[in-house]
């Protein structure tokens, strides 16, 4: 299932990509002494041209340990950018997407 995953990641990173925006997939790690072993973290990003400096700074969008919620939100990305509206027949997804600000807001 991890491998369906990350390619639909990759397929809706590209197309939001590809209508203009730029997003970033990157994961990380940390130790858990709860769990007693390593937990990773997804991180979906957005780079932001800073006008002053011409340089792209990085926009944290959302962060989660579930593949499943990164795809949601990349997919949920994808119709903001295409006006399609926000399915909502996942409560707990909705539930987490209403505390993301970059759906709160009208911006891209």
């Amino acid at each position: 299932m991890p491998n369906s995953n990350i390619a639909m990641i990759k397929k809706l990173q590209r197309a939001l990509n590809n209508k203009g925006d730029k997003i970033l997939y990157q994961t990380s790690q940390f130790y858990s002494e709860q769990k007693q072993e390593p937990i990773t973290m997804h991180h979906i990003r957005r780079a932001v041209l800073d006008e002053e400096t011409g340089k792209h700074h990085n926009i944290e969008l959302f962060k989660t340990t579930s593949m499943i919620q990164v795809v949601l939100c990349l997919r949920d990305l994808w119709y903001k950018a295409n006006d399609i509206e926000l399915p909502t027949d996942n409560e707990a997804w909705n539930k987490i997407r209403n505390t993301l600000e970059v759906f709160r807001y009208a911006e891209k």
